[in-house]
């Protein structure tokens, strides 16, 4: 290892740190911050959180009895359904964001699924919002879907880009 390290150096190996003081071990799996990090965190949890507003908001304007073409019992059981889904889902979205936050790395992996399923949201509602056909709720509420769904979709093409440049969370390994 080198007579005069500077503070933070890692040595040729990898293996440690120089701490001023002593050379100390670098945790196993340890990777460091690059300038993509922080706004990809930033990103993904704001994404997240506004996406799971988003959910519940909608739900809660379109979604009731009314809306429901059933009989009466089962349009309750639907509107219940709907709602207990829109609830988990938004917690998970709220947990991985707080996960990007704290740069979990298997977060990394589960929001990057979670925005590759929701880019699937642009083809179906680009369809639609091009379609004739009655639907269960209003063209804005359908646009607002797609614009999340892009946002996802621009989202994951950057986690991907992240990923093979510098790993997860845009995070390399020490030199």
């Amino acid at each position: 290892m080198s007579q005069n390290p500077e503070i933070g150096q890692v040595s040729p190996d990898g293996l440690f740190r120089w701490d001023g003081k002593d050379w100390m071990p670098v945790a196993r799996g340890y990777r460091e911050p690059t300038s993509w990090t922080a706004p990809l965190q930033r990103a993904a949890a704001t994404y997240l959180v506004l996406a799971a507003l988003e959910q519940v908001v909608t739900n809660a304007l379109f979604t009731n009895t009314a809306s429901v073409d059933q009989i009466h019992t089962a349009a309750q059981l639907g509107v219940a359904l709907s709602w207990a889904t829109v609830i988990l889902l938004s917690a998970i979205m709220i947990f991985l964001a707080i996960g990007s936050l704290l740069r979990w790395r298997w977060a990394f992996w589960a929001v990057l699924v979670w925005l590759a399923l929701s880019s699937l949201g642009v083809a179906s509602g680009a369809s639609a919002l091009s379609s004739t056909a009655v639907q269960s709720q209003p063209k804005g509420s359908i646009a607002a879907g797609l614009v999340f769904a892009v946002i996802a979709l621009g989202l994951l093409v950057w986690f991907i880009a992240a990923a093979a440049r510098f790993g997860p969370w845009a995070m390399r390994k020490p030199r």
